[in-house]
């Protein structure tokens, strides 16, 4: 059976006023469906860049290279529009740091909604409702409390990457990454 995704020879390299930066040197993996995979490496390896240029996700000045091919898409020449449908309806990460991925100036349980409301075409109430189920999932405590606090408001790390996995780790999602080495899904259990 051939994989979910299969990642061969990824490079990313950055044109800068210095030079050129290798962010990432021929990386190769492969994922299984249902498999998860934790990516791990000291800081400034290249986990994240590696991952968000799978979903295109980089500035202009970044030049990828290699083949990365998700339930047959070439991800790295896929046109725009099919890329926005796979991004975070059918891969999705969650990165080390939720307070650098949750916007603080909105409510978490909006935060949630908003990606339902976009990706499975919810209503706003239903996607209300489904935030509030998420969080209960990922064993937040008082979920229908907790949907209307802001990030900074979750007081351990803990509830903030599980607060983030609930936003990114839908039933729906076939491929998960996660920076951290955790298992981002909603059934997945934190310490």
């Amino acid at each position: 059976m051939s994989p979910l995704l299969d990642v061969d020879a990824l490079s990313v390299r950055f044109e800068t006023d210095d030079g050129v930066v290798q962010a990432v040197d021929e990386l190769s993996f492969e994922l299984a469906e249902r498999e998860v995979l934790g990516i791990v490496g000291e800081s400034g390896c290249g986990k994240s860049v590696s991952l968000m240029s799978l979903l295109r996700l980089l500035p202009p000045s970044a030049k990828v290279t290699g083949t990365a091919r998700f339930d047959g898409v070439d991800l790295l020449s896929a046109p725009t529009k099919q890329i926005r449908r796979i991004r975070g309806r059918e891969i999705a990460f969650v990165f080390q740091e939720p307070m650098t991925s949750l916007n603080p100036s909105f409510r978490v349980g909006r935060q949630i909604a908003e990606v339902l409301e976009r990706h499975l075409d919810l209503s706003r109430r239903a996607a209300d409702r489904r935030a509030v189920e998420l969080l209960d999932l990922v064993r937040i405590p008082a979920p229908d409390r907790r949907v209307r606090e802001y990030p900074h408001q979750h007081d351990r790390h803990g509830a903030r990457v599980r607060s983030e996995g609930a936003r990114r780790g839908r039933a729906d999602d076939r491929a998960r990454r996660d920076d951290s080495g955790r298992d981002p899904r909603p059934d997945a259990r934190y310490p």
